[in-house]
């Protein structure tokens, strides 16, 4: 073949292959194109109202990605579950869509939907737990906020071995929980579980104790369970901070000599209703709680004790106090002899 045969070949081989790649290259910036106006499109809310109504999504635990959005869809989040189904893909996001409760807006771009599932930004209710509380009480308080069947959460907390099985997470002599859900304030979301709940909550406890209450046992002759026992009770007696440190010694010194607790919170702890006053009635309660009747420490707390008062109990003030009476103002009448509390009853109107 001449050689200008040859080069003409080569030419329009070479003409082909640029034509080709032309061709080639003309089709993946298409695409490119394409597939961005369709991403673009997919990531388009579903409403352009910044103030579109939110509301709260909840994800339930090992639902699939394809569920979610379809749930996504069905609660007017999301506009085409198809379109979304792709950002999650090209996110590679399938996987990691996490359970929980959302607080989501049709405002939101699917992308913003997707961060959010994929870091578990769930919808959080500040919850106030205050100190004296008893299981019931806290149940009722998560209860109106939705947040737990109070009587599964009062059921549960009773009885560690139902939360926890063996691992226990700490030593308890009794199965009751009570005085072991830290008062706190508490971030919980819809959707959690009594149990894990009630988990936060001792773990609370666990890391307040372990830092500030611990250490203080090796040089007291009380145990944990012992020095939440009595906080408890010092908790539910005071109702000014400056007397938690007094009424706990009161309490010790009577532990000291083998003399009844006589603490009316005990006891209206074991009564049938809520009552402001123990009656007389009531003293012959025959329950290990009523510490009229029985020596010693109660089984186990009777609510939640704060920080203050643990410590008062292992930081008592001294004294020679055996007795107390209330002045009906918040405050109390401290006296050392049975005599002395006689006239301030008197004195007091008893």
């Amino acid at each position: 073949m001449p050689e200008s045969s040859q080069a003409n070949v080569k030419r329009t081989q070479l003409n082909t292959v640029r034509f080709l790649f032309l061709l080639a290259l003309l089709g993946a910036f298409t695409g490119i194109i394409t597939l961005t106006a369709v991403v673009n499109m997919a990531n388009r809310p579903l409403s352009d109202d910044p103030e579109a109504l939110t509301k709260v999504v909840r994800i339930p635990q090992g639902m699939h990605a394809r569920d979610i959005i379809n749930l996504l869809h069905t609660e007017g989040i999301i506009a085409d579950p198809d379109l979304f189904r792709l950002v999650v893909w090209l996110e590679r996001a399938e996987q990691s869509l996490q359970a929980g409760s959302y607080l989501l807006s049709p405002h939101m771009a699917p992308l913003e939907i997707i961060e959010h599932l994929r870091s578990g930004r769930v919808q959080t209710e500040r919850v106030v737990i205050p100190e004296g509380f008893e299981i019931k009480q806290i149940a009722d308080v998560l209860g109106a906020r939705g947040l737990a069947d109070p009587e599964r959460f009062a059921e549960l907390a009773s009885d560690a071995y139902l939360v926890f099985g063996e691992d226990l997470p700490l030593h308890l002599p009794i199965p009751s929980l009570e005085g072991y859900l830290y008062p706190d304030t508490y971030h919980f979301h819809e959707g959690q579980t009594e149990e894990d709940i009630i988990g936060q909550m001792v773990d609370r406890f666990i890391e307040v104790t372990d830092a500030e209450i611990v250490p203080l046992l090796e040089e007291s002759e009380l145990s944990l369970h012992e020095v939440v026992t009595l906080a408890s009770i010092v908790e539910r007696e005071i109702m000014v901070d400056h007397e938690r440190a007094v009424v706990a010694s009161v309490y010790l010194n009577r532990l000291a000599i083998d003399m009844p607790l006589q603490a009316d919170p005990t006891v209206r702890y074991v009564t049938p209703e809520e009552r402001p006053q123990v009656l007389y009635r009531d003293l012959e309660i025959d329950s290990p709680y009523n510490t009229y009747r029985y020596r010693g420490l109660p089984p186990g707390p009777i609510a939640s004790p704060g920080l203050a008062s643990m410590l008062a109990v292992l930081e008592p003030a001294e004294t020679d106090y055996f007795f107390f009476v209330s002045r009906r103002d918040g405050t109390h009448e401290f006296t050392r002899t049975y005599d002395e509390h006689l006239r301030a009853r008197r004195t007091l109107g008893y």
